[in-house]
């Protein structure tokens, strides 16, 4: 069998043909299909005649059922009538009283006789649906008639019952108004079978007649037992009320929906004595206040029996009216039937004609073509030409097919023409592209920058710099460039991979990731500079990159000797100054350089200490070399959380001791380290004393104080690092307020402290004093205040440090500390957070503060010389660190000097004694 592709073009336009064709006789058959189906409906039940029908059979055992419940209501109430009772024909002749037994016995004649009626009306219901097929009844129809026949399969037991005098007056209404409900709403059913207007209201009318005679059939068995009983049962009055009501309203549905007919039967019905009868008696009902009931229980039953059997005949008359729309309804049904066939059949016709008529011509038209491309094909003689047969589209094809041969023609000819000239030209572009690609790989095997183009993957061109090459080796086939340029150094490394993989994710702009790549490397002794240059697709997307490395190392070796030179002058000039603070600060750095190297601890944050410690000391100095190979160290131990390489210790060791070698001159007299310094003040005071006279012992140890380090000369050193500290960060220089108060400590014990609170300054400065368009805006002088205190009581060394800044803003702080796991539950948890190692609440990290590392150093010194610190804060006022530390016995030598006899002195131990008054150990919300 062919496929749709080596099918020919006759059989593709019959099959093209055949749709209309095949659309024809499947409408056809859908016709046919739907009138044999009308057809089998007709032979069973499903069709509209038949269902009319069964609506007049199910009405018969409808209206039985009603006229059985009368009677059964009737025998019952006889049952219960008193024996004195009288009705009211009685009481007005002076009759004795109802043969009781006579009435019932006449009352269950009539009773019997109406159950072989229903039985007889049931039987006839069942032999019509066991004569037809059930499956084509409607669903809802279907349901509602299952449960009328379901209910009746228990009417022989309720028989029994009320034979046996155990049903009351509403197990009587409710049996049989069930079994009537359910047979109703089988008739309502019949409104699914057609959406045509006339019959859905013959349909509405009939249920609302049914309704309606229901109704008045409910009223006949009530009141026809309350007459024979003389009196209502319980709530026998309320359901007449009810029934009443809703006869009323089914009467204006019925009359709404109603033929002329049936309405006309109506108005007659209405005007029958028995109705007019039956509706006084049901007046004089409602309207007794006597406790007994003295009314004709036969005259009632007759009189409502004539109002029954007068809706019965209205039943009638709109079912007949259903009938005579569903015949009208079917028989235009198989009218259209009829159309419809005529209409597919012409349909068919015509479409066939045309299908010959177009396939016969398109056929014809196409063949003389493809015989013409046939030969072509076959022969490859662009001189053939197809006969033109027609002067439609398919001869507008003809001239093309022929055009488009004689363009291949003249093409053939111009071809062979270049034919013999293209090897020549061949050679030479050929010559010309290996000129080209000689000339770039003399500027690539020229140039001194390392050039590579990176794929969008992070893979290299193979094509690259000889430069590239020297520096890097030749890269493996699809190799990613960080693995080849960074394979010595795994962070570098793993940032160039993480900034790549941003650029490729399209998400933040591509200058911006770019510039956040590595722009450095250092390399076996060579600093490299790294320069990315995007290239984009012609739709603008980041396809690759130019990689341009540079090697910078003899620029940054002169950048290097430059700042060396600035240090030194700056160094040289801060030793003319204070050449004391010179020796001591190479002396301490040299100490906390020889722990890094010797790696004394194992512990990441004593490692952080002390190199924290170096770099604010350097910083301090502006010892820039030091300070940025510590600051490199710093954020390798922070962010890794390890401790530094053997190679990056080196390197800290190594600019250490090349900056000391350049200051070895200063250093070279030592002579200066082991003098005294004493002032004109402390001199008076000295010779005060030995005229008083004073105990021998007391001037010995005023003279040893003169060994310690005054702190007056600790505080002008941190007042000349706090002014170069203001102008790096932007700020006017402070007011800087010293109240040594004579105080001398031993510089061995205290070195260390000093160095730590040289990064309290530098916080204070950071974080502390605000900057000064803040500080006007609070109505603050636009220079902050630094104020330096130190004192000596009888049992402590205090040392304080305080600003007029910002304060502690706690709030911060908790938010900070709760982010990184720290307890906020108390005042106390809050500033012992501060003190925490890498807890800061800086936003970003400066080589200035914002490690979280300063705070931690200046309470490790403090704990270590058994101290304690304190903070006093006010918000929007200023923060202020008090130090406090036990005196030793050596410490009584650094008293100041008085002239007055010395107080009596009390001594005690504080090392770990809690915070006073809403102090703890903590700092404000900075960092170092």
């Amino acid at each position: 069998m062919p496929t749709s592709r080596s099918a020919s073009i006759r059989l593709k336009l019959w099959s093209l043909a055949g749709v209309p064709v095949a659309g024809a006789l499947l409408l056809a058959a859908m016709i046919v299909g739907e009138a044999r189906q009308q057809a089998a409906r007709a032979a069973g039940i499903g069709s509209i005649e038949d269902l009319a029908q069964l609506s007049s059979i199910m009405a018969k055992p409808l209206h039985a059922l009603q006229k059985e419940r009368a009677w059964t209501a009737l025998v019952e109430g006889l049952e219960a009538r008193p024996p004195e009772a009288r009705d009211a024909e009685g009481e007005r002749s002076a009759a004795p009283p109802l043969n009781r037994a006579a009435a019932l016995l006449g009352a269950r004649g009539q009773l019997h006789a109406a159950r072989a009626a229903t039985d007889e009306s049931l039987a006839q219901l069942d032999a019509f649906l066991a004569a037809r097929d059930l499956s084509g009844l409607p669903p809802r129809l279907a349901r509602d008639l299952g449960e009328a026949r379901a209910k009746l399969g228990g009417l022989g037991a309720f028989r029994g019952q009320a034979d046996a005098k155990t049903v009351p007056l509403d197990g009587v209404l409710n049996v049989f108004g069930g079994i009537n409900a359910s047979l109703i709403r089988a008739n309502a059913g019949l409104s699914e079978l057609s959406d045509e207007g006339e019959l859905l209201r013959r349909i509405q009318s009939i249920v609302a007649v049914h309704e309606f005679a229901e109704r008045a059939s409910r009223q006949h068995a009530l009141l026809a037992h309350a007459f024979a009983s003389t009196q209502f049962e319980p709530g026998a009055f309320k359901t007449l009320v009810t029934l009443m009501t809703e006869e009323q309203l089914y009467q204006e549905e019925f009359l709404a929906n109603a033929s002329e007919p049936a309405r006309a039967l109506y108005d007659a019905a209405r005007s029958d004595p028995r109705v007019r009868r039956a509706d006084d008696l049901r007046a004089a009902a409602i309207a007794s206040t006597d406790e007994a009931l003295a009314i004709d229980h036969d005259a009632w039953f007759d009189a409502q029996q004539g109002r029954v059997d007068g809706l019965a005949a209205i039943e009638q008359e709109a079912i007949s009216g259903m009938r005579r729309a569903a015949a009208a309804r079917v028989a235009e049904t198989r009218r259209t039937v009829r159309d419809g066939v005529a209409v597919s059949a012409f349909v068919l016709l015509v479409s066939g004609a045309l299908a010959l008529v177009l396939v016969r011509g398109i056929s014809r038209s196409l063949g003389v073509l493809g015989e013409a491309a046939a030969h072509v094909r076959r022969t490859r003689d662009y001189t053939t030409r197809a006969r033109k047969i027609a002067d439609d589209e398919f001869g507008a094809l003809t001239d093309a097919f022929n055009e488009m041969l004689a363009g291949i023609q003249a093409r053939d000819e111009v071809l062979e023409n270049h034919r013999q000239n293209l090897e020549a030209t061949v050679a030479e572009r050929t010559s010309e592209l290996e000129k080209r690609n000689g000339e770039m790989r003399l500027v690539l095997d020229n140039v001194d920058q390392a050039l590579v183009t990176l794929h969008r993957d992070g893979t290299m061109e193979p094509v690259h710099s000889a430069a590239f090459e020297r520096l890097f080796g030749v890269p493996a086939r699809d190799e990613h460039f960080a693995d080849r340029i960074a394979d010595h150094d795994p962070r570098a490394r793993a940032f160039l991979k993480m900034g790549w993989e941003a650029a490729c994710d399209d998400f933040l702009p591509l200058e911006v990731v770019l510039d956040q790549l590595p722009k450095t490397l250092h390399r076996e002794g060579r600093y490299l500079a790294l320069g990315f240059k995007p290239i984009l697709s012609g739709e603008g997307q980041f396809s690759g990159a130019l990689m341009v490395i540079t090697d910078v190392t003899s620029t940054i070796a002169s950048v290097r000797e430059s700042e060396q030179q600035h240090e030194y002058i700056h160094v040289f000039e801060r030793a003319v100054r204070d050449r004391l603070g010179l020796v001591g600060f190479v002396n301490d750095t040299t100490k906390l350089v020889d722990a890094v190297s010797a790696r004394a601890t194992a512990e990441v944050d004593d490692v952080m200490r002390l190199v924290h410690t170096i770099k604010g000391n350097a910083g301090l100095w502006d010892v820039t070399s030091v300070a940025r190979v510590a600051h490199e160290i710093e954020s390798f131990v922070v962010e890794e959380r390890a401790l530094p390489s053997d190679e990056q210790i080196d390197a800290l060791r190594e600019v250490w001791l090349a900056f000391v070698g350049r200051v070895s001159v200063l250093l070279a007299s030592t002579a200066q380290s082991s003098r005294a310094d004493v002032g004109h003040e402390e001199i008076d005071a000295l010779l005060e004393m030995v005229r008083q006279r004073r105990d021998p012992a007391e001037i010995e140890r005023a003279i040893a104080a003169f060994r310690d380090e005054r702190t007056e000369v600790r505080f002008n050193r941190m007042k000349d690092q706090a002014e170069p500290l203001a102008r790096k960060l932007g700020k006017p220089t402070p007011d800087v307020r010293i109240d040594a108060g004579g105080v001398r400590l031993p510089a061995p014990r205290f070195a260390g402290m000093w160095q730590a609170l040289g990064h309290v300054v530098r916080n204070v400065m950071d974080h502390g004093i605000e900057r000064p368009e803040a500080r006007e805006a609070a109505g603050k002088p636009s220079r902050g205040t630094l104020t330096l205190r130190s004192r000596m009581t009888a049992d402590e060394i205090v040392i304080e440090i305080g600003d007029d800044g910002a304060g502690i803003d706690w709030d911060r702080v908790r938010e900070k500390a709760a982010a990184v796991g720290l307890s906020v539950a108390t005042r106390r948890d809050l500033e012992a957070a501060l003190f925490a190692p890498g807890f800061s609440t800086a936003e970003q990290v400066t080589d200035v503060s914002g490690r979280g590392v300063g705070l931690g150093v200046a309470l490790h010194e403090c704990r270590r010389l058994g101290g304690r610190v304190e903070i006093d804060t006010d918000r929007g006022k200023g923060t202020s660190f008090c130090f406090r530390f036990p005196r030793a016995p050596s410490d009584a030598a650094g008293a100041p000097l008085s002239a007055s006899p010395p107080p009596s002195s009390r001594r005690g131990s504080l090392t770990a004694a809690p915070p006073r008054g809403g102090s703890s150990p903590g700092v404000a919300p900075r960092s170092a």
